[in-house]
């Protein structure tokens, strides 16, 4: 079950990465539901996703800072 979570969510960010409001949402959302070593791996990929996308990597970025999605 854990699998379906952290693959639907990355799913969501992917049609979710262009407002910034539902892109934070579903990480917060993220930050609720998957487990931590799935949380390391979202950020991993994260990283990799937003590489092309400074405003989305600079949301990344606010909401690491903040400490969501830390373990």
């Amino acid at each position: 079950m854990g699998q379906l979570m952290y693959d639907y969510t990355k799913t969501s960010i992917v049609k979710v990465s262009k407002n910034k409001e539902l892109f934070v949402k579903e990480l917060v959302k993220a930050s609720k539901i998957l487990l931590p070593y799935e949380r390391e791996n979202l950020i991993n990929w994260l990283f990799y996703f937003t590489a092309d996308k400074p405003e989305a990597q600079k949301w990344l970025y606010e909401m690491l800072d903040k400490k969501i999605l830390v373990s």
